[in-house]
């Protein structure tokens, strides 16, 4: 049984791969960290030579939820190391390359990849190898058979990573793998505490556990209400995760229910004329007591001109007053880390995102596990034509 279904039936409604998917995922964190740990000399090693470089970016890149890893990792990144850290997609730098590579700045360029094969996240690595002067790669895939993780050979330029086999899902959309890979770019450069980062991140499994195991009846009650739009909003690393959220529905209702993220301050700025009286504006609650602030302001604006629309809460230590306010919210255990908590509280609340996902895929009689079998929307993309001869003469390299 996953998420409260029997495997036949799961099977039956071809949802068995998400939910096998969703639900391994803290026993998957775990392993993950552990084979991280076996190769932490390597892991320090490489990160100390990069970290030597003057002028040096870093820009954490994929397609699609890959790339909204990046966003999820680039806020806390940037604040622990004091130096920014870009989220660029690959999709971004293959249609426009001039404007995001510098060609005499060092770059590290850590590539988010489930498959490895898709063809923007290919290109990105090549334009960026073949156009930047000194350039460290860091490949952190699911896939050991992928194109990335073949052509990048660990050398003092090159670092991949692996993910165990699980979580290269064999489901449509990207859960384990995703959430795995972002634990393991914190990881690298938590790599001289790894013992203790892998406490922590057993910490989470454990309260991940609990909290599938607690709510997955209330998240399915949510999921069976009728809404035609939801909103996800967060600040900071829960921006990244709002953005992912709202792709996860997207996904798995096959485009029925119209998803869309922002910040609660970007919210007010026009796209908050979206809200009818068939939308749910989810906040990702942060648990920094600054931030929280302004998810509050919205929370009041929001409750008081409310119709028939519905607001949800889901996050930590939500006081009864803030439950006035909404029709409903999802506690998410509080685990008190300190300076990983956005990250750790960002991957509680996608999990609750996949589920939600999940379960309204069901409600609406979609397979998740593939929906869109008449193939519009793929799992490794497809018709993408890279124009390497165009590249060439864009950035002018190889002449």
């Amino acid at each position: 049984m996953y998420l409260g279904i029997d495997i036949s039936e799961l099977k039956d409604k071809k949802a068995y791969h998400t939910a096998k998917e969703i639900s391994q995922q803290p026993d998957v964190w775990v392993e993950s960290i552990k084979n991280m740990s076996k190769k932490s000399n390597e892991i320090k090693q490489f990160k100390e030579n990069f970290l030597k470089e003057d002028n040096l970016r870093i820009i954490l890149t994929g397609a699609g939820t890959s790339a909204f890893a990046g966003e999820i990792c680039a806020p806390y990144l940037s604040e622990f190391l004091q130096m920014p850290v870009e989220a660029i997609a690959t999709t971004d730098i293959v249609g426009t390359p001039a404007k995001y590579l510098y060609k005499n700045r060092p770059t590290v360029l850590i590539s988010f990849a489930r498959s490895g094969n898709s063809p923007e996240s290919v290109a990105a690595v090549d334009l960026v190898n073949k156009y930047v002067d000194n350039v460290y790669q860091i490949v952190i895939t699911c896939n050991k058979d992928g194109h990335l993780a073949k052509n990048s050979i660990n050398d003092d330029k090159n670092l991949v990573i692996l993910m165990p086999d699980a979580c290269n899902d064999e489901g449509f959309a990207m859960t384990s793998s995703v959430t795995t890979m972002i634990l393991n770019c914190i990881g690298i450069f938590k790599i001289e505490h790894i013992d203790a980062y892998l406490k922590d991140v057993i910490k989470l499994s454990t309260s991940v556990d609990n909290f599938i195991e607690k709510n997955i009846n209330h998240i399915l009650d949510l999921a069976k209400e009728y809404v035609e739009r939801i909103i996800y909003l967060g600040l900071g690393s829960l921006k990244g995760m709002s953005r992912e959220s709202a792709l996860k529905l997207l996904e798995l209702t096959s485009g029925i229910v119209n998803a869309n993220y922002d910040t609660p301050l970007g919210f007010r700025h026009g796209p908050k004329s979206v809200v009818n009286d068939k939308t749910i504006t989810i906040f990702y609650l942060s648990n920094n007591p600054y931030s929280r602030l302004y998810d509050v302001d919205l929370i009041n604006e929001m409750s008081k001109q409310r119709k028939k629309d519905k607001i949800l809460l889901v996050g930590c230590n939500i006081d009864n007053d803030l439950k006035e306010l909404v029709n409903d919210f999802v506690e998410i255990e509080d685990l008190c880390f300190s300076e990983d908590n956005e990250v750790f509280l960002a991957l509680q609340q996608l999990i609750f995102g996949q589920i939600f996902s999940f379960y309204k895929s069901l409600v609406l009689g979609i397979t998740p596990d593939n929906p869109c079998p008449t193939g519009e929307v793929n799992k490794v993309v497809k018709g993408v034509i890279i124009h390497e001869c165009c590249m060439q003469e864009v950035l002018g390299y190889g002449k």
